[in-house]
């Protein structure tokens, strides 16, 4: 597992869609070194290999799980009672809250001590969410399913969300085809729906909080709940707007250098400002997919270095 210090603040620096490194702290940005740069690629190159793995009956999805997870590496953590918790992850990052692992069965979430209210309103939001009686989407499945809470022997907290299979933060893909950006749009715009539906603000829609499986199209809305708030109808507008943005913004930058293969519509849709609700803006995206992309159908996630 890869991780990059900011020079400038000291911050973990994520990769963006272009494979340059930017810290979610200062906003510096910074390149990689050469041996950096090879460490990265081979590392996103066992992500990719052990995906094209499990959908493709000529590779041996096993042997590339174990190349995959070679690049591990293992954090301690020691609880109130007593127990010592060992967390061997394949992806971190920290935000304004605390700090972010994968695993090979959860999303880990640690808060130190003096922001251990956080997990509370991170279980808080997630509690909050409703949905409509007859959710015939499942999107029950697009949001955090709590595995377990543990108070730390620091003071802290950590909280371990259940990961599904193949599912990663889209943070770990780099750029991606329009299609396939067309496709989590989809996703967010429907967790958008349950959140106005649930009178609930996220505040954090991003490659890091926003995990996919490309394989069955799925997405959860994962990380960053410290931020999400309730307001009535009549106050949410301009929050709500907020999330619709960010939908758009974390698609961009997702498409990076795919940019110029998408289809006007749905850069106008990005560029453009949201609808006044998610509901209405749902229904703008519907007409993109109509339009743009000739009607909905199924893009298999093809592998390619």
């Amino acid at each position: 597992m890869l991780s990059f210090k900011c020079k400038n603040c000291g911050g973990e620096m994520s990769v963006d869609s272009s494979g340059s490194l930017v810290c979610e702290y200062c906003g510096s940005n910074s390149f990689f070194a050469d041996s950096e740069l090879t460490g990265y690629m081979e590392f996103r190159k066992q992500m990719l290999n052990y995906l094209k793995g499990v959908h493709d009956t000529k590779a041996d999805a096993k042997k590339d799980e174990g190349s995959l997870w070679s690049h591990a590496e293992e954090a301690y953590f020691d609880t109130a009672d007593g127990e010592r918790i060992t967390v061997r992850y394949l992806y971190f990052y920290e935000d304004e809250a605390g700090s972010v692992y994968l695993t090979r069965k959860n999303a880990i979430f640690v808060y130190s001590g003096d922001k251990k209210t956080y997990a509370d309103k991170v279980l808080w939001s997630i509690k909050a969410l409703s949905f409509p009686p007859a959710d015939v989407k499942g999107l029950t499945d697009c949001f955090p399913k709590l595995n377990g809470r543990y108070e730390l022997a620091d003071g802290g907290v950590m909280l371990a969300f259940t990961r599904s299979e193949n599912l990663f933060p889209l943070a770990m893909f780099g750029s991606l085809e329009p299609e396939h950006v067309a496709w989590i749009i989809s996703r967010l715009e429907n967790i958008c729906c349950v959140l106005t539906y649930s009178e609930l603000v996220h505040g954090g829609i991003s490659e890091n909080s926003v995990w996919i499986n490309p394989f069955n199209h799925h997405a959860v809305l994962m990380g960053h709940w410290q931020s999400a708030m309730r307001t009535g109808i009549s106050e949410m507008k301009e929050n709500e707007l907020a999330d619709l943005s960010d939908i758009r913004k974390t698609a961009d930058r997702c498409l990076g250098n795919h940019r110029d293969e998408a289809p006007s519509e749905m850069m106008e849709f990005l560029k453009g400002k949201p609808s006044q609700d998610a509901y209405s803006d749902f229904e703008k995206w519907d007409h993109v997919i109509d339009n743009g992309f000739g009607g909905r159908r199924f893009a298999k996630f093809d592998i390619n270095f």
